[in-house]
């Protein structure tokens, strides 16, 4: 790893620490009446589009208002997708995303947060740390984040798995 990367890296860490907003409710009050959902989805395999986008008709039956934002590594993006996302010309030197859809999607509250990137991304790390949402669920990673519920599996369907058995063992019965 070069010094500048190092740099980089560093100076990101330090701007994610800066955006913290960890907010609480127990997990069973966040479950039970889910009204507005955020999804993060890393894009960039055209592998994962099919079990995201089938991840997020499955939400929307649960919850009235999901909201997708997707990032695709890539400099331009050269066809349509079916969420709302950004790409490496939407961002800054220290991989904060700077495109219009991104500091839309931030200012948004949501009942919950899903990180469906299992691999480090700064954009969508620096996105989810930052937004305001009542429960965050994302990727077991090697550092500090602020996730109430981080989630160990390198496989998106594998993943999406536990995030449904999380979501169905958090909710309260009536």
């Amino acid at each position: 790893m070069s010094i500048l990367t190092h740099y980089r890296e560093k100076l990101h860490l330090k701007n994610v620490a800066n955006e913290k907003h960890l907010q609480g409710q127990g997990a069973a009050g966040v479950f039970t009446g889910l009204k507005r959902v955020g999804v993060l989805l890393d894009a960039t395999s055209k592998d994962v589009h099919q079990p995201a986008l089938k991840f997020i008709k499955g939400l929307k039956k649960e919850a009235g208002n999901v909201k997708v934002l997707a990032y695709l590594d890539v400099k331009e993006v050269v066809q349509k997708l079916p969420f709302d996302y950004f790409c490496k010309k939407d961002l800054d030197w220290i991989w904060r995303p700077k495109s219009e859809v991104a500091p839309e999607f931030k200012q948004q509250k949501f009942d919950l947060l899903i990180n469906l990137c299992q691999n480090e991304c700064y954009p969508l790390e620096y996105l989810a740390v930052g937004l305001k949402a009542n429960y965050k669920i994302g990727a077991l990673t090697d550092y500090p984040n602020d996730y109430n519920l981080m989630l160990d599996s390198k496989n998106l369907q594998k993943y999406i798995e536990q995030v449904y058995f999380f979501l169905n063992k958090f909710r309260n019965k009536k």
